[in-house]
């Protein structure tokens, strides 16, 4: 977080929304990285579509379109 709100400069509505967007995303693949490797996020989160409702990402964010399929998060 730190490395982000200090590369990405601006005090304005613009550097803020960049800032935010990029932890967002920044969480939203920690997330998937922890949903593939412990059973108790897996559990808590099953399916892609438990993700998006719990994080409350919407169609117009357009996240969910790059999120990948549970047959691509299979594990190994």
């Amino acid at each position: 977080m730190f490395l982000i709100s200090s590369s990405v400069h601006g005090s304005d509505e613009h550097g803020r929304l960049l800032r935010r967007t990029l932890m967002r995303y920044v969480n939203l693949t920690s997330l998937l990285i922890f949903r593939s490797v412990s059973t108790a996020v897996y559990k808590r989160f099953p399916t892609m579509d438990h993700v998006v409702e719990a994080v409350s990402l919407s169609e117009r964010t357009g996240i969910k379109h790059i999120l990948p399929s549970s047959s691509e998060m299979q594990s190994f």
